[in-house]
């Protein structure tokens, strides 16, 4: 050990009396620190504008490409090999590797000798952002301290991987600029070999394992993994290794054979404990985050844990989806990485893939031009074209009819329970913890049966027009469509002298164009009466035709049109707010309503109470008090301008537009909502946009969460992060960007040029 020290001592005295090093410190110290200048001014200026949000640790050490940690992270592999490729390289051209071979000091003793010389350069290097986390800690309320030093683990093991690998390099010739340069070539190989043989099972995995593209990540995100810690000790000592056998093969001559065969089982034995050190069974993990974020909510693991046995993830991969390249096996990390979270808690779980081609819906190439472009793709990607399935192969196999024959996995436990898990056609494209939670609580728990009631003309759950529902009901990609939110929404037609089914959790009445029968409406009041829940959306206009379902809750229309005339919208247009009671019913409702967000109602008919059924009644959406009243004259707003009209009662005030009811009914909560406007939630109204904070989706998933006692969707929220304010000034900021910016690296001059002016002394 004695030996190993003073081979270090001596390296880095080398080291410290050279320029270079100096240099890059410098250098290093000037990057980073002005880049988290960069984004502390940024958050002063916030703090300034009232506009600072919580996570501010997160966004000033590793948000954006300018952040010090993103910096350290993509700018490391430049500054190593300037410091390693003197390490070997300068004992051979100068000849002094005779005098080390010479004396009685092992292989072993002079490549440890000189990587600790890198590690301890590599503490001072990073020891020097210890000083931005001082600036940071009483800059920043609750700064999460765990998080930033779980960071600076990841970023200092990547540089000493680095130095093995430049110490390796610098072992095989005496020209230091051949020694950087092949360094530099390395490390972007080990960034690459993570894309070869992707197509190939096993083989995918080790190359995976070997990759060194992101393996400080999940460090720099607070989630410290046995996997990331052992990779970056068995790379480095593979490369350690190699480096002493070559300075062995140099001090004592052996056949290639046996150079050959050490140098492959070094490497083999290192994948070998690579690829079983990375099995899911034997990982373990700590978040460092304050809010636990890289870790599934105590909601997701408690639906986790009553998943008993094996579970299957059969990807079904269309590869003529949108989708379908997210699928493919180039692609196999970022497609495993939504479930990595999950396969924590669940070690058992089995990720499979099948490959197909047909018309996704909505497609229609012929089969001439589907096979076209498959044979395209084989081409310009590593896909196996004997695991493709023909469309006639897929529908012997499976019937993925129901999903439109997109790209959709299986989730399939050991007792045949079978669920889809949709990707979805929005910027994120993969299923989320929602998502997925959502799935995996379907296969334990009853899903919640929301039938919408048909044969009169009703809004549609099936159909695309902007008349009908089928945006936020069963739009297969849609992410927030109620289908993919743990519901179960399907049309509900009446059967004489029948009954609606018990199964029924909610039914929704959207405004019927036809009169329903008497038969029909005793079927509704036996739901109703047996505790049913309930959602009725009823049109100004054609208020008289769901009057009898909602005056059996003791309500009734108010005939006429709800009007507020303003600059730039039709005059029935409205826009309602959240009452201060309603609000309280959801989260999603008062968080719309902190926000200022209002329900877009076009032709709404106000909603009064005539009688008590014993309901509580929540007045849930309300029109502004002024400039708003109920018009009864008008009757096309496009050509008209409806006037206030006193004398026939129209009155200017604020109108109830939605309630919500509840009471006990067999020892359980019904729960009932009623909208004046069956527009506000269809899919014209969702898609349109206006320059208001629209809530009507908040009002669509909050209304069913609600009806299903918040059961689903599933509850992912964490606590609000405690790091969200900046305590400074703009004054003492201008303070702090001088000394980070200016004198830090000055200091480090400084001290450099002491150094060498003591040198020259002696």
């Amino acid at each position: 050990m004695r030996a190993i020290y003073k081979i270090a001592k001596s390296e880095l005295g080398t080291l410290f009396y050279s320029p270079i090093a100096w240099l890059i410190l410098i250098i290093f110290v000037f990057q980073v620190f002005g880049s988290f200048v960069n984004i502390l001014g940024w958050a002063v200026d916030s703090k300034v504008m009232n506009y600072v949000r919580g996570y501010q640790t997160f966004t000033l050490f590793v948000t954006g490409g300018f952040a010090p940690y993103t910096t350290i992270q993509s700018t490391l592999y430049l500054y190593i090999p300037l410091l390693t490729m003197g390490l070997m390289s300068r004992e051979y051209s100068s000849g002094s590797i005779k005098l080390l071979f010479s004396s009685p000091i092992s292989s072993l003793q002079i490549i440890l000798g000189k990587f600790l010389s890198m590690m301890i350069y590599g503490l001072i290097m990073m020891g020097t952002v210890l000083v931005l986390i001082i600036v940071a800690y009483f800059s920043i309320k609750d700064l999460d301290l765990p998080f930033l030093l779980s960071g600076l683990l990841g970023l200092y093991l990547l540089m000493c991987t680095y130095a093995a690998i430049g110490l390796f390099m610098s072992t095989l010739t005496s020209y230091q600029i051949v020694a950087a340069l092949g360094t530099l070539t390395l490390i972007s190989f080990l960034n690459f070999i993570g894309n070869l043989w992707q197509s190939v099972e096993g083989v995918r995995d080790i190359m995976h394992w070997f990759s060194l593209v992101g393996r400080a990540d999940e460090s720099v995100r607070g989630l410290i993994c046995s996997e990331d810690i052992l990779y970056f000790v068995l790379v480095s000592g593979m490369f350690i290794g190699l480096s002493v056998l070559k300075l062995q093969f140099a001090r004592r001559s052996c056949s290639t054979a046996v150079k050959v065969g050490k140098y492959v089982g070094l490497v083999v034995c290192v994948m070998a404990l690579g690829y079983i050190t990375s099995r899911p069974a034997l990982k373990c993990f700590y978040d460092a985050t304050a809010n636990k974020d890289r870790t599934i909510t105590p909601n997701s693991q408690e639906i986790l844990k009553k998943v008993d046995g094996g579970l299957t993830i059969t990807s079904y991969v269309n590869l003529l989806d949108p989708n379908g390249y997210l699928g493919m096996p180039g692609n196999w990390a970022n497609d495993f990485r939504p479930f990595e979270q999950f396969v924590r808690f669940k070690p058992e779980i089995k990720m499979k893939y099948v490959y197909f081609y047909d018309n996704v819906a909505g497609s229609q190439y012929t089969r001439k031009e589907m096979e076209q472009h498959i044979e395209r793709l084989v081409i310009t990607s590593d896909i196996n074209p004997k695991k493709i399935l023909t469309p006639e192969q897929i529908r012997e196999k499976i019937d993925l009819s129901s999903e439109e024959y997109r790209f959709v996995r299986i989730l399939e436990r050991e007792n045949g329970q079978k669920v889809p898990l949709r990707m979805f056609a929005d910027q994120n494209r993969y299923p989320s913890e929602a998502e997925i939670s959502v799935a995996l609580k379907s296969m334990i728990d009853k899903s919640p049966h929301v039938a919408f009631l048909t044969g009169h003309d009703e809004r549609n759950i099936h159909r695309g027009s902007g008349f009908d529902y089928s945006t936020f009901s069963t739009v297969l990609n849609s992410r927030e469509a109620i289908i993919n939110q743990g519901y179960k929404p399907y049309p509900l037609t009446l059967e004489e002298g029948g009954n609606i089914p018990d199964e029924v959790d909610v039914l929704v009445i959207a405004d019927p164009k036809k009169v329903l029968t008497d038969d029909e409406l005793r079927q509704i009041d036996r739901f109703i009466d047996r505790g049913g829940n309930l959602l009725v959306t009823g049109e100004a206009r054609r208020q008289d035709l769901v009057a009898p379902v909602i005056a059996r809750l003791g309500l009734a229309f108010v005939p006429g049109v709800l009007v507020q005339p303003r600059d730039g919208y039709a005059a029935d247009l409205l826009f309602s707010a959240f009452t201060p009671q309603g609000s309280q019913l959801e989260p999603r409702f008062r968080r719309m309503t902190e926000l200022g967000g209002r329900v877009s109602m076009p032709s709404a008919a106000a909603i009064q109470v005539v009688e008590d059924k014993g309901f509580e009644v929540i007045p849930l959406l309300e029109t502004d008090p002024v400039g708003c009243w109920n018009e009864l004259e008008t009757r096309n707003f496009t050509i008209e301008e409806p006037v206030l009209n006193k004398a026939i009662g129209e009155e200017e005030k604020a109108y109830t537009t939605a309630f919500a009811m509840r009471r006990e009914v067999n020892g359980k909560e019904q729960r009932v909502f009623v909208l004046g406007d069956a527009d506000c939630i269809s899919n014209g109204e969702l898609a349109v946009e206006r320059s208001i904070r629209a809530a009507n989706y908040s009002l669509v998933f909050g209304m069913f969460q609600w009806l299903v006692n918040d059961e689903y969707p599933i509850d992912i929220s964490r606590p609000a992060p405690t790091d969200d304010d900046v305590y400074l000034t703009p004054a003492a900021f201008a303070w702090v960007k001088i000394f980070l910016r200016w004198i830090c690296p000055a200091i480090l001059v400084l001290l450099g040029c002491l150094l060498w002016f003591s040198r020259q002394m002696k």
